[in-house]
């Protein structure tokens, strides 16, 4: 299977290892059916008890689907539909694998990004390390934080979930617990270790699986150091309290420190019609009960983006002339027509 390796110990242990290294382990339309196919075919099979899902590599665990993929796809009516069907297929994979009847632990060691996200919060086991770099970027490429984000970006605590999906801002492990996106923090050596132990232990043979799994992990993790995000939660709560975006960004303009300013200058490099679509969609999925119902939402405003000139313009700068200054359809936040980003969302 192209950029995947899936493996089933005589232990009762089901891998799946992402081997798309040079690339991150980002996800592409056929490593995402590759993903999908496989669980499926686990799901009954009694030789399987417990699912590992890891990145091979030091660097990532997955950074986020293959963007330049979808980017690629923009210069045809047909190649933006392959897009929303890769991304429709990848949001019912994530849907599946998070109401999944056997428990899956998500190695989430390096860096888990945007797709990576999605991937691992499903998960019965979230595991975070020193090494990783949380982040969901996606208003950096003229996107929306999408793969359930409406639903657990608004489980974070203090509006730190509008904050993360508004700068793309990455984090470390003890602030990926601390928006209740990871359950387990240990060293990479620790993780390394636990996964060793977990393929000696005879699942086969156990009775009660979930119980021997939690103590396996409880054993091996530790309390991380304090989170900043934490520590940033009076700040964040203060200005992105606000019921429109521009309302935050006169917030911040309001204060001096160092932290404001910056914001203000990643907000001012950013896609308006990115930023205020993303503000909407994360205020209007604050009532949604569950993150498949996230993801489902998350089909609409994905395909919506696919028409958006300004996702490519957006990926173009980031990714491909690297470096370049976006020509935004909209210049500024004021000439963001209010019709304009609702036609983005469901009522």
């Amino acid at each position: 299977m192209k950029d995947i390796n899936v493996e089933v110990t005589d232990t009762g242990v089901g891998i799946i290892t992402l081997t798309r290294e040079k690339a991150l382990n980002s996800l592409s339309s056929e490593m995402i059916q590759g993903i999908d196919d496989t669980l499926r075919r686990w799901e009954t099979d009694q030789a399987v008890r417990i699912i590992l899902v890891e990145g091979s590599g030091a660097k990532a665990f997955c950074a986020g689907g293959d963007i330049k993929e979808l980017y690629q796809n923009g210069s045809s009516l047909e190649g933006r539909k392959k897009s929303t069907a890769f991304l429709n297929r990848e949001y019912d994979m994530d849907s599946y694998l998070s109401t999944y009847p056997k428990p899956i632990v998500a190695l989430m060691d390096g860096i888990v990004m945007g797709g990576g996200v999605g991937l691992s919060y499903g998960a019965n086991y979230r595991i975070v390390t020193e090494n990783t770099k949380w982040a969901m970027p996606e208003t950096a490429i003229s996107f929306f934080p999408d793969i359930g984000a409406g639903y657990f970006l608004n489980q974070a605590p203090d509006n730190t979930g509008l904050y993360l999906g508004l700068t793309g801002k990455v984090i470390r492990a003890e602030d990926v617990l601390y928006i209740n996106a990871a359950d387990y923090y240990m060293t990479s050596d620790s993780l390394s270790k636990l996964r060793d132990a977990l393929l000696r232990a005879n699942w086969l043979m156990e009775s009660n699986v979930d119980r021997l799994l939690k103590k396996h992990i409880q054993d091996a993790s530790e309390t991380p150091i304090k989170s900043e995000l934490e520590s940033l939660a009076p700040e964040i709560k203060k200005h992105f309290l606000h019921q429109s975006f521009p309302e935050i960004v006169e917030s911040l303009q309001s204060n001096s420190t160092e932290w404001a300013k910056g914001l203000i200058n990643l907000f001012s490099e950013r896609s308006p019609v990115s930023l205020l679509v993303t503000f909407a969609h994360l205020k209007q999925s604050k009532k949604l009960s569950s993150f498949s119902e996230a993801l489902e939402r998350d089909k609409q405003v994905a395909a919506k983006f696919m028409e958006c000139e300004d996702f490519y313009e957006g990926v173009r700068c980031l990714l491909v002339d690297r470096g370049s200054k976006p020509a935004f359809i909209f210049q500024s936040l004021n000439e963001v027509p209010a019709e304009y980003v609702s036609s983005f969302l469901k009522d």
